[in-house]
């Protein structure tokens, strides 16, 4: 019994020695380099889920199994992540440093990540942490004055508003520039549903030795949006949510007149158009009878159409966790927005989910998935090219023009003139009549294996899907344009139903080998990178036009009763599949830290072109030279961390025209026109334009130039960099018009384009204390845009059209000149008295040496406070007395000379603070509203805007006469600065054009994160609160609302188009950000 008992003795000695020896307790106290203890530092062991937090002293007490050996990992937000391996002692105390050091920072390349430091390209980046300190719809409104070189523009203020980002200028002339972007390896379309608290880095490649590793799709840059992913240690989950308020900005710049001034300028015009029976009497009454209208309040319809109090919301949680084989993380994010404009509402729900899974050393899986579901409702989500008119849907447009006071008459129903409709209906009904819903869907999944073959040697194996739909419904109600003149059943309802499918295929394999074992002298660095990419797209769209709804049908009945209409037209059209075979590679080496070469090659075959001209071949080359290491440079090393100089030559392609121009494309379309049949086929059509096919197409080529120079100084404390580039786009794919053949344009390879600039970014640690710090950013960038060759064509001429074909060409494209060249007539005030002659009775005769412009302005408003115009040339090139299309000339450009970003961000013990602002200048404005809302042209009752300037006036308004006798007519009007309204057309002029530079505040915010102490003992890792101001202020001389705009947007010909726009908001969120 004795030995029984010693045994269970010795038993139960050995267990608890055994756990003693297996569980070890790890102690310790974590502070930061002031000496101060730091709480809710995140301490766990490398590869597993064991993991504690420090306490308010910054102690912390970890039990880790058989610790010898392993890696403790030490985290905290904005301190440097440290690791401690564990020996022999269980104590170990930790130092944590602020994460100042940018050059450790890894950023995203073509199918690889680099530390900062290693660049050899050109690459601006913005991280998660600038994403989370400001609260964006968008990423794109993010990414806006932080990116030297980077230019980006939000067109209009509705919740969807087109964001246009462009990297170094514009390189094409007829087709698109944007960049290609890349989400997790992945092309998209467009990253704008995306939301910003799923981003872990936004990179972007801006020279051509980045971008040619992405071959044809790089030439005008590439994004790299990188998602974040699972991180070591314990499980987490954090909640973000702001809510806000939002209203109409700078509301007061365009004021309408008051009915009394809009009941003076119909009579007016009555008098001058000699139609005072016709056109005033029917609804103002007599002349007498004018001063009644004096203290009549108006209805204000800008407020009624935008001036509701918008309201958003959004909330994310994300929650993430891993083992020693897997780490992980899923998220959902919600945005809404009920918009400052009537019947405009915004919804979009995103779910993501990322692993990575490693079961064995040499096998590891990466896993992405993501879904959106975006919902956009109202009329102000119409494009500005909506088949129901060439004039659009902007509501703004009706809110000016539409009478202040009731009249007789309402919409004019039967007439011929498009701009009958809408702008005489009631506006809200005009918003209610031109209703929109969209719904947009979009899922990816990404997939990759890596195989570690060997040390240094690694096989990855991607694929991914892309499936994107979206349902445009179009509702034409009584009051719209189509209803009343295009459609089949007029003066009925009708809607136009567009389901848009694209589904994308891709298949990535890479072989990367590091050669670290292969060389003894380690100061040699050399990696190879081979790959093969294959993107197989296909698209197609299904159109659905219903008429001859009840009369009373609203949107939301004709689209749950289609059946009740009667059917037009369905066309399901398929485009050609879109297929891109490519196999690159690259090779870096370094020597002993101070020179870099490194090279690319991609070669690209793309569908797109026939055979022979398929392939694409692109180049590029790079050398780096940092200073900063050299020996003799080492008694700089106290306050110099880098100093690099960096050179880097390449090529990138471009194939952005639409699938199947090589060959004539046919569809099936439907009409009732056609007496033996509804169907009949006819070429494929672009934007309603018949496109000659061209079997000689190639490639666009981007050759690019870049020198750089990157600097860090004191501890990372000032750094920055500065770059020349010079980039020529060659063999451009052009729209070439091919008139009197039956076809609109051909697309041919011609002419090219040139953007040279350079490009300054700065950031300073102003302050680093214990309780206050200040940082500042800033960068800047200038930008030359030149046309060098049209191919042999003198000019190439667009139209916006906002007038319809009043105005014609209002842009040129010219060798020797930049891209955006407005085009029109020089102003020259308005006719005076002394240029005309009298008869006595009303009757004005031009003299003989003043320029006639009574072709352009209308004979009947040929008279004395007319617009005049600037007789400049004639036929033969000199002036001939006569304004005509001779007298046309380059008034203004929209490309800005400059712009630019400053980021001020600081905290002050529990306090942070940011503000962000951008900066644009050198660019113009073609103001259409400004013309549109000051002329009548050739229609009545149309209410016009203020105008800080006085009008000419050609009635005596003691008697209600047109003035005859030219002294009285000169001393009424001696103090006008402003020709009379009384116009037969739309003008385009450079009194139209504007300086379009500003200055803005995009965000402000405010923030307080609690002690952690306090936060801690509720297991609440951080609570952060804030409150952030959105577009503040704006320093601008523009007139208009916003002089960031750009609304004709149907061709890239015609940037900088002020008219009609959905004015932007200015507002406030409050938010929460919350980790366990």
């Amino acid at each position: 019994m004795n030995n029984l008992t010693s045994k269970i003795y010795l038993l139960v000695l050995g267990l608890l020695v055994s756990m003693t020896v297996s569980a070890q307790q790890i102690t310790g106290v974590v502070k930061d380099t002031g000496g101060q203890p730091l709480a809710g530092v995140s301490v766990f062991v490398d590869g597993t889920t064991t993991g504690a937090s420090t306490d308010m002293d910054g102690k912390y007490a970890i039990d880790v199994d058989n610790a010898h050996g392993k890696t403790l990992i030490f985290s905290f937000i904005g301190m440097r992540t440290q690791e401690v391996r564990i020996g022999n002692s269980l104590v170990y105390d930790v130092i944590m440093e602020d994460d100042a050091n940018f050059l450790e920072e890894t950023v995203v390349i073509g199918y690889a990540t680099v530390k900062r430091k290693d660049l050899i390209g050109s690459v601006s980046s913005v991280d998660s942490k600038a994403l989370a300190a400001m609260p964006v719809t968008t990423v794109g409104e993010a990414l806006t004055g932080r990116m030297a070189g980077v230019q980006v523009t939000t067109t209009e203020g509705d919740p969807d508003a087109e964001i246009k980002i462009r990297v170094r200028g514009s390189g094409s002339i007829t087709q698109d520039s944007s960049p290609l972007y890349i989400v997790d390896g992945f092309p998209v379309e467009s990253i704008s549903d995306i939301p910003a608290s799923d981003i872990q880095s936004i990179d972007v490649l801006k020279d051509a030795f980045s971008t040619a590793i992405y071959g044809s799709r790089g030439a005008n840059g590439v994004v790299l949006v990188t998602t974040k992913g699972g991180t070591s240690g314990k499980f987490s989950v954090s909640y973000n949510a702001y809510w806000g308020q939002k209203w109409m900005a700078n509301k007061d710049a365009i004021e309408v007149n008051s009915p009394y001034d809009f009941v003076k300028n119909q009579y007016e015009l009555s008098m001058i158009r000699d139609r005072y029976e016709e056109d005033y009497l029917p609804y103002f009454g007599i002349y007498d009878d004018m001063g009644l209208y004096q203290d009549v309040a108006g209805n204000d319809w800008i407020q009624q159409v935008f001036g509701n109090t918008g309201t958003n919301f959004s909330h994310n949680v994300s929650v993430s966790g891993s083992t020693d084989k897997v780490r992980w993380t899923a998220s959902y994010s919600h945005i809404g927005d009920n918009a400052i404009m009537t019947g405009s509402d915004y919804k979009r729900d995103n779910l993501n989910f990322k692993t990575n899974y490693k079961p064995i050393k040499e096998l590891e899986f990466d896993i992405n998935a993501r879904y959106s579901h975006t919902t956009i409702m109202g009329s102000g989500s119409n494009s500005m090219n909506d088949a129901g008119s060439t004039s659009g849907n902007g509501r703004l447009k009706h809110s000016v023009q539409y009478t202040p006071i009731p009249i007789a008459g309402g919409a004019i129903s039967g007439s011929d003139l498009e701009e009958d409709y809408g702008d005489n209906a009631p506006p809200l009904q005009s918003v209610a009549d031109n209703d929109n819903k969209r719904v947009r869907r979009n899922w990816t999944v990404n997939g990759a294996v890596t195989w570690h073959i060997i040390k240094n040697l690694d096989l990855r194996v991607e694929g991914g899907l892309e499936d994107y739909s979206q349902e445009n419904n179009r509702f034409y109600g009584m009051t719209t344009y189509y209803v009343g003149n295009t459609a089949q059943y007029k003066d009925r309802p009708a809607t136009r139903y567009t389901d848009t499918y694209r589904q994308t295929i891709r298949n990535t394999n890479t072989l990367s080998y590091n050669f670290a074992e292969v060389f003894s002298d380690k100061r040699h660095h050399l990696d190879l990178l081979l790959g093969q990419e294959y993107i197989f797209k296909k698209s197609n769209e299904l159109t659905s036009v219903i008429e001859n709804f009840p009369d009373f049908f609203d949107s939301e009945m004709a689209w749950n009763f289609m059946s009740t209409g009667t059917a037009i037209s369905t066309n399901n059209y398929y485009d050609p599949n879109d297929k891109l075979l490519s196999f690159f590679g690259r090779v870096n080496y370094v020597f002993d830290e101070r020179y870099s070469v490194s090279a690319t090659m991609r070669a690209d075959g793309s569908s797109k072109f026939t055979k022979g001209n398929q392939w694409g071949y692109f180049p590029s080359a790079a050398v780096s030279w940092t200073i900063s290491n050299e020996p003799w440079m080492e008694g700089a090393s106290s306050w110099l961390d880098n100093l690099k100089l960096r050179y880097s030559y390449g090529t990138a392609g471009n194939n952005n025209i639409p699938a199947g121009m090589t060959m004539l494309n046919f569809a099936s379309f439907s009409t009732t026109w056609i007496s033996q049949s509804n169907t009949y086929w006819a070429p494929v059509t672009d934007g309603g334009d018949t496109i000659m096919p061209n079997g000689d197409l190639s490639w666009e080529t981007t050759i690019s130039h870049n020198i750089g120079l990157d600097f860090s100084f004191f501890k990372g404390r000032l750094s920055g960099s500065f770059e020349l580039y010079h980039n020529t786009t060659k063999d451009l794919l052009i729209q070439f018009p091919t008139a009197g053949s039956g076809y609109e344009f051909q697309y041919r390879n011609m002419g090219s384009v040139r953007n040279r600039g350079f490009e300054v970014s700065l950031n300073a640690v102003l302050v680093e204390k214990k309780n206050f710090g200040l940082t500042l950013g800033a960068n800047l960038s200038m930008n030359e845009n030149l046309v060098t060759d049209l191919g042999g064509l003198s000019r190439i001429e667009s139209e916006t059209q906002w007038a319809s074909t009043e105005i014609g060409t209002d842009y040129v494209v010219e060798v020797g000149q930049p891209l955006g060249n407005m085009y029109g007539y020089l102003s020259d005030g308005f006719y005076t008295v002394n240029d005309f002659t009298s008869d006595g009775n009303g009757g004005w005769t031009l003299n003989s040496e003043v320029a006639d412009a009574s072709g352009v302005i209308g004979e009947t408003y040929m008279r004395p406070g007319a617009m005049k115009l600037k007789d400049i040339s004639g036929p033969d090139g000199v002036p001939d007395g006569k304004i005509d299309a001779n007298d046309k000339t380059i008034i203004g450009n929209a490309q800005p000379k400059g712009f630019g970003g400053v980021t001020l961000t600081g905290y002050l013990y529990g306090f942070d603070f940011s503000a962000n602002f951008n900066y644009v200048f050198g660019n113009d404005i073609y103001n259409a509203n400004k013309i549109e809302f000051t002329s009548s042209r050739k229609y009545t009752n149309r209410n016009l805007m203020k105008t800080d300037e006085q009008r000419w006036t050609n009635i005596d308004w003691s008697t209600g006469q047109l003035i005859t006798d030219p002294d009285q007519l000169a001393e009424v009007n001696a103090n006008a600065t402003l020709w009379s309204p009384a116009v037969g057309n739309a003008v385009l002029s450079d009194w139209a054009i504007e300086d379009g530079s500003f200055f803005r505040l995009t965000s402000a915010t405010i923030g307080y994160t609690l002690p952690s102490h306090i936060t801690m003992k509720a297991k609440i890792s951080r609570l952060r609160f804030y409150v952030t101001g959105t577009n503040l202020f704006c320093l601008t001389n523009y007139s208009g609302y916003d002089p960031e705009v750009d609304t004709r947007r149907a061709t890239p010909l015609t940037p900088g188009v002020d008219y009609s726009a959905y004015p932007k908001s200015i507002g406030y969120v409050v938010g929460v950000n919350l980790t366990f």
